[in-house]
């Protein structure tokens, strides 16, 4: 019998479930709701399992394990249980819960040890070594997330309304009266503090489309916003014991769609990490169960590998 196994990326808007014969070929997908488990856990952790039953019920064959890579996790705590909520729902297959950024780290490193830069609405540097993981950053929006879409979006305005304030040109002011749909910067606030993260964050292609047409109040707002994410990255880097893995893996809609800010990232980090490697991912942060090495999968004991 065909066996095969389950990587679900459960994010804030969708939970994408694709599954993997042995030797990671791709057999099929499903798709369902939200699974951020910090909003609504019952509603996540049901989204996740419809996915997955969708998912099994395409497939003539075995299902050895399922991971789930689970965004609000880190929130809510007790992975264990979670993992064994969800076996519990998917016919009690092996199961192991694990956070949306840790899956994103298997896949963008396929199993490898290096670091992974997730910039999208948020960021965050994770690192792996032997085995050991290191976080930088990651923080939200309000302490952290630099070199997101949010912070480059909330870099921007800031420099709108301070030229604004000074009565100075600047091309980004007529950028947000212009997105925002207002007569002048001044209204812009008002209209800002009701969009949600991800509305904000999507205000930054904008300001990256204008930084790409030459304009240097964007262009500047795009480097600096790099330097802090390359200061994130090279932290991480000096936390590795020697020697040092030096692959550097970029995901997330900032990093693959925008190659000035890449450029000037990479540029900085190399200044210190010369033999730092750097790619951009696939996207398919479910395609991490194939790197997975773990045991730690709940009702594992129930599953029997000789079947």
């Amino acid at each position: 019998m065909l066996k095969y196994m389950i990587g679900i990326d459960a994010g804030g808007t969708h939970s994408t479930a694709i599954a993997y014969d042995e030797n990671g070929k791709e057999l099929g997908r499903a798709e369902s709701g939200p699974g951020q488990i910090n909003n609504d856990y019952e509603l996540g952790i049901k989204n996740i399992a419809q996915a997955v039953n969708e998912l099994r019920d395409k497939i003539d064959g075995d299902c050895i394990k399922v991971l789930a890579g689970i965004a609000g996790l880190s929130v809510v705590g007790n992975a264990p249980e979670v993992a064994a909520t969800i076996s519990s729902m998917v016919g009690n297959i092996p199961t192991r819960a694990i956070t949306d950024s840790l899956l994103a780290l298997y896949n963008g490193l396929e199993g490898a040890d290096g670091a992974l830069v997730i910039a999208g609405t948020g960021s965050v540097v994770n690192g792996r070594q032997d085995g050991s993981l290191i976080a930088v950053g990651g923080y939200g929006s309000l302490l952290g997330d630099e070199g997101s879409g949010y912070a480059i979006t909330k870099a921007a305005l800031q420099s709108a309304l301070l030229s604004w304030d000074k009565r100075e040109k600047n091309s980004l002011i007529d950028l947000f009266v212009k997105e925002f749909d207002v007569d002048n910067m001044g209204e812009v606030p008002a209209k800002f503090y009701n969009l949600t993260s991800p509305e904000v964050a999507s205000k930054a292609v904008k300001v990256a489309k204008l930084a790409d047409s030459g304009d240097e109040d964007a262009r500047k707002i795009i480097e600096d916003q790099a330097h802090l994410l390359a200061r994130d990255i090279i932290m991480c880097l000096d936390r590795y014991e020697d020697p040092k893995p030096m692959r550097v893996a970029l995901t997330g809609s900032v990093l693959s769609n925008n190659a000035m800010m890449r450029s000037y990232m990479e540029a900085e980090v190399k200044e210190k990490y010369p033999d730092a490697v750097f790619s951009v991912s696939n996207g398919e942060n479910a395609r991490g169960v194939i790197f997975d090495k773990s045991k730690d999968y709940r009702y594992f004991t129930n599953h029997n590998d000789d079947e």
